[in-house]
């Protein structure tokens, strides 16, 4: 066996041979009475090892063409998917002959040389001897490009840092490939008994191996995560019929980390408990669990901790002592009852059923002032126009931990969670609570985010480093400029004090006319760092980069009479003044745009080369564009942000003297919130202050102030109705584009929403010459459901069929109901037949089972006829056609699956 194949084969701290394999053997053994003994190697000298005739069998491996000539394989005992890791500074959606001028890591004796050379033959790899040396040169930059078994790395500081290296969405699949144990040709007799002692062993064991260590199921595709609604701002429905909430958003970067597919499944509150006891759902998405309300299942991971809070109708409260004598109300279920009637032994507790009922029970003078969440109820009380009836009293407080719950059998999968929610970051998590949580003073996560933990190397460094030079521009409004008394000042310096503070370094600013010449000066190691640098392949030459830390989109300046101008393509035949240096500049170059540049020195130069005629546009970046253009002198010229480069964002550009810092501002980066954004934004971007005139003027000047707060007034209370009036609009807007685009029954996409994203799917995918899979499902059994049951059965089979296809497929792809028992898939961005083949096996598999319909175990069958653009049809109409006759003749052939030849 392997000694270093985490999780499939390799030696624990105890030096025991551990993983999925292993336990498959013990099981093998027990089946047949035959003493095992495992020794580890490393793959070279397993192989050898058995070659020589030293080892009866080897655990398990892939099959290869140099393998079968000296081996022979037994009948596979399970599936690992392998892929191709892209370091995260790489182009997106590179393909496998892309990958050319990349040299690709890989373990020495490994199957995934063989495979990526059938992919490619320019294909160049760096060889390790291990997967512990692997992971150490890609730790240490060795390459950008390595390949790995599916799964999660038994070191868990290691795989937080490979991932965020890394990131899982942007993995390229290489093979599904099975792991057959091997021996030599000559022992046939063995191979037989191999086979014979695994083909007896229940294949639900072989479920809950895979299960205890990689935490999810043979064939499954994802997690199914139950979960209940209107639980605002935590879980709610959105107009589109899908979940959103906190919750739902720190499920959903859980998954981005992982790579693990997951799909929401809603319904009340105990039937979606109740979902997870029978294995309907794998996990809960998050439950207040406690020693009084114990569901039975296993708490794998705290979620949130929800803050509840005492309100107060009609008036604050100074203390507690005011409630004396009064009717509080409270919820039940709330796991701190005993703590309130503690901290209100002299009120009268009341109970009832919900938020809802309480702010009721309030208004109509039944009791005084209730507890509850306190983020949920300024959300219900904003919507509903009533925050300012209700005073929340802080002092008093109450806590509850959240949980997500598995099964308490599923110990693998709960490890798998914990390790996943073991990726994310807190300032991660903070983003995401500042999006849902509107008081601040509700939120968890803000106050983690502590000041930085550095080493006592990390701290003994910059120690040493005392001060860094900070190249930056004299006059780049709002970014970066001369202020009074010759000070830098601007965002980039608001920034660069952010993150020198928290390491405790120095700035010793250094101003540049231009900026061509500040970055010759990084380049040359003048400066150390400069603000605003765009990162691109050739600058990657000679500097190093921060994470992002600034929005950054372009715009363009065009005179006021001529049309507003979007995209670089509305540009072709004119000219576009940019300053020079700028990495746009090789952009514009580099791409078929057919425009003439024309460089400037600076942006004066050129609004002014736009003002007088030399040019037809200037660019820039957008937050710089509207500063000079407000307090230069160029009334005639108007902005537009160009949606082509909209997503542009700000690095620091670094001297690769100070390689060792780059690591450690990112640290400090994160740190940059929202939040503080925010206040830098607000600093910097402000209206200009007029002076005061003549005394006798100022009474003037008020009278006319007090008018046009009167009218403004006015004016505030039309918009207020106009809101509630737009906000009931919209609801009905959302309700009838559900009712438009979505299946009444199963809350699947209809026919009209699936033609929409066929031409949005044909139009993307013939943009970047990709390819994408369509999926025609015919549900097959149905009509003698609807005869022997009824129709009312028939409907509800329906839904949790599909239900069930809804798992087997990803969040960026469709399903619609297309007739009355057909469906239709649309599997995006898929770079091959193989790939889509899989996605319909694992349909027909898991359609295979028997669903539990009324009391009655009921079976389906489906056949599928599977097209793909543009081989199968390059248009809507022609790969719909296409499917449509290949699943036809599935259907009349007997099979479950047809794909063109």
């Amino acid at each position: 066996m392997g000694e270093d194949s985490y999780p499939y084969q390799f030696v624990d701290e105890q030096g025991e041979p551990s993983g999925v394999l292993v336990d498959m053997w013990k099981e093998w053994s027990k089946q047949t009475a035959t003493p095992v003994m495992f020794v580890s190697r490393h793959w070279t000298d397993a192989l050898d090892q058995l070659a020589d005739g030293d080892a009866d069998l080897h655990i398990g491996m892939a099959v290869t063409q140099s393998r079968s000539d000296k081996f022979v394989f037994a009948q596979a005992l399970t599936h690992v998917s392998t892929y191709l890791y892209l370091h995260q500074d790489l182009p997106q959606r590179l393909t496998f002959e892309a990958l050319g001028p990349y040299q690709v890591g890989i373990v020495s004796g490994s199957s995934h040389e063989t495979e990526l050379l059938k992919l490619s033959s320019k294909m160049r790899f760096k060889r390790y001897k291990n997967r512990h040396e692997l992971l150490e040169g890609v730790l240490r930059g060795e390459v950008k490009v390595f390949a790995g078994m599916q799964g999660y790395l038994r070191d868990k500081k290691i795989n937080k840092q490979i991932i965020s290296l890394f990131p899982l969405s942007r993995r390229i699949l290489i093979k599904q490939v099975p792991m057959r144990p091997a021996l030599n040709k000559s022992d046939t007799k063995l191979l037989r008994q191999v086979n014979a002692g695994f083909a007896a062993i229940d294949k639900g064991r072989f479920d809950a191996i895979e299960e205890h260590w990689i935490g999810i199921k043979r064939q499954q595709n994802g997690l199914t995560i139950a979960t209940t609604i209107n639980l605002e701002p935590f879980i709610s429905l959105g107009g589109d019929g899908m979940p959103h909430g906190l919750y739902v958003d720190i499920w959903n970067l859980w998954s981005e980390k992982t790579g693990i597919p997951i799909s929401f499944v809603t319904s009340e509150i105990n039937q979606s408990l109740d979902r997870v006891k029978s294995g309907k759902a794998d996990v809960h998405i998050g439950y207040p669990e406690s020693d009084k309300f114990k569901t039975g299942l296993l708490r794998s991971q705290l979620l949130y901790r929800v803050k509840s809070r005492l309100h107060n109708y009609g008036k604050p409260i100074d203390s507690l002592q005011s409630l004396q004598g009064s009717r509080v109300g409270a919820v039940p279920t709330a796991p701190y009852l005993a703590a309130l009637k503690q901290a209100l032994p002299n009120v009268e507790l009341k109970l009832y059923d919900s938020v809802t009922a309480m702010i009721q029970a309030a208004r109509e003078g039944h009791i005084g002032s209730f507890v509850a969440s306190s983020s949920w109820t300024h959300h219900y009380l904003v919507l509903q126009d009533a925050w300012s009836e209700f005073y929340p009293f802080p002092e008093l407080e109450f806590v509850t931990d959240i949980f997500v719950l598995t099964h308490p059998h599923n110990v693998g999968l709960s490890n798998r969670i914990k390790t996943g929610f073991e990726l994310i970051e807190t300032h991660e998590l903070a983003e995401i609570e500042r999006k849902w949580i509107l008081n601040s003073q509700d939120r968890i996560f803000d106050s983690r985010l502590e000041t930085l933990q550095l080493s006592g190397e990390e701290q003994e460094y910059l120690k040493a480093l005392k001060s860094v030079k900070v190249g930056y521009l004299k006059d780049w409004k709002p970014m970066e400029f001369i202020g009074g008394d010759d000070i830098f000042s601007g965002i980039n310096r608001d920034v660069i004090d952010v993150i020198t503070k928290q390491l405790g370094v120095s700035v010793e600013p250094v101003a540049f006319d231009e900026w061509q010449s500040l970055i010759k000066a990084l380049t040359e190691g003048e400066v150390d760092i400069a603000g605003s640098v765009a990162e691109n392949a050739e600058r990657r030459k000679s500097l190093l980069f921060s994470d992002p830390y600034w929005p950054s989109p372009w715009s363009l300046a065009t005179p006021l009479e001529r049309e507003a101008i979007f995209n670089v393509q509305q540009l072709a035949g004119q000219r576009l003044a940019i300053v020079e240096g700028y990495q746009l500049v090789n952009q514009l170059m580099g791409g078929d745009y057919g425009i003439e540049l024309v460089l400037v020195t600076d942006p004066h130069s050129g609004l002014t080369a736009v003002k007088d005629g030399k040019a037809d546009a200037f660019v820039d970046k957008a937050i710089n564009l509207a500063s000079t253009l407000k307090h230069g002198d160029y009334a005639q010229l108007k902005m537009s942000v160009l949606a082509d480069f909209s997503e542009q964002h700000s690095h620091f550009g670094v001297h690769p003297s100070l390689a060792q810092f780059v690591p450690l501002m990112n640290l400090a980066i994160k740190n940059l919130d929202q939040a503080k954004r925010q206040a830098i934004y607000q600093h910097w971007i402000q209206p200009v202050a007029v002076p005061s005139r003549e005394s006798d003027t100022i009474k003037w000047c008020v009278s006319v102030i007090l008018i046009l707060l009167i009218l403004i007034a006015i004016i505030l209370m039309c918009r207020l109705l106009l809101a509630k009036e737009r906000l009931k609009r919209t609801q009905l807007e959302s309700q009838l584009s559900k009712m438009t685009n979505y299946d009444q029954m199963t809350g699947f996409a209809n026919r009209s929403l699936l033609d929409d994203r066929l031409k949005q799917a044909v139009l993307l995918h013939s943009r970047e010459q990709a390819t994408f899979g369509v999926l025609f499902i015919d549900i097959g059994g149905l009509k003698p459901v609807n005869k022997e049951m009824g129709h009312d059965v028939g409907d509800k089979l329906l839904k949790l069929v599909a239900e069930e296809m809804s798992t087997c497929i990803r969040r960026s792809d469709t399903l619609a109901r297309f007739g009355s028992n057909e469906f239709v898939v649309v599997l995006n961005k898929t770079k091959d037949l193989d790939l889509v083949c899989q996605v319909a096996d694992t349909i027909i598999i898991n359609l295979s089972k028997s669903f539990d319909c009324e009391d009655t175990k009921l079976n389906v069958r489906a056949s599928i006829g599977i097209a793909m653009f543009p081989a199968d049809g390059d248009n809507v109409v022609e790969l719909l056609k296409s499917a449509d006759k290949l699943m036809y003749r599935a259907k009349q052939s007997g099979g479950n699956c047809y794909k063109s030849s």
